[in-house]
C-alpha cells in the first residue's frame, strides 16, 4: 500500500494591470498545477511576497513610470527570505523594457515583451520553478 504525500503547490504571485490578462496567466498556472496568488500592484510588499511563501512573482510593470516596481525589487533582493526569488517582468512598452533591461536583469529579473507566446511565457514559468533558488540561464523570448 502506497502512502499518499501531499506536496504543497507551489504559489506564483501574479500583478498585472490588466484584469483579463491577469485572469488568462492564473488559468495557466492552474493548467500547470500551479497555485495562482492574483494581486493589485498597490498591495504588493516585499512582506506579503515573504508571508504568501511564494515560489515565484510575475510582475507587469504596466506603462509609465517604473520606478515604483524597481524600488520593490531592489528591496525584494535586499530582504534575505526574498533573495532569490525568481521574477518574470512583462510589459506592452517595449521601449521601457529596453530602457530598464540592464537594472532588471542586474536584480535577476527575467523579461518578457507583451503579448507573449503562452507555450514560451509556460516553458520560462517552468525553467523558473526548476532551476531557482539560484541563477537561471537567460532565456530568449
Amino acid at each position: 500500500m502506497h502512502e499518499h504525500i501531499d506536496v504543497p503547490q507551489k504559489r506564483v504571485i501574479v500583478v498585472d494591470y490588466d484584469v483579463a490578462t491577469s485572469e488568462l496567466i492564473a488559468e495557466l498556472l492552474r493548467s500547470e498545477g500551479l497555485a495562482p496568488l492574483r494581486l493589485p500592484m498597490a498591495l504588493l510588499s516585499v512582506k506579503y511576497i515573504e508571508q504568501s511563501q511564494a515560489n515565484l512573482l510575475i510582475l507587469d510593470l504596466g506603462l509609465g513610470d517604473p520606478s515604483s516596481a524597481l524600488d520593490l525589487l531592489n528591496e525584494l533582493r535586499r530582504h534575505a527570505p526574498t533573495r532569490v526569488l525568481p521574477v518574470i517582468v512583462n510589459s506592452t512598452d517595449d521601449r521601457m523594457l529596453a530602457r530598464i533591461a540592464e537594472p532588471l536583469r542586474d536584480l535577476g529579473c527575467l523579461m518578457l515583451a507583451k503579448p507573449f507566446n503562452l507555450d514560451e511565457f509556460s516553458a520560462l514559468i517552468g525553467a523558473c520553478l526548476r532551476t531557482w533558488p539560484g541563477q537561471i540561464q537567460e532565456f530568449a523570448c
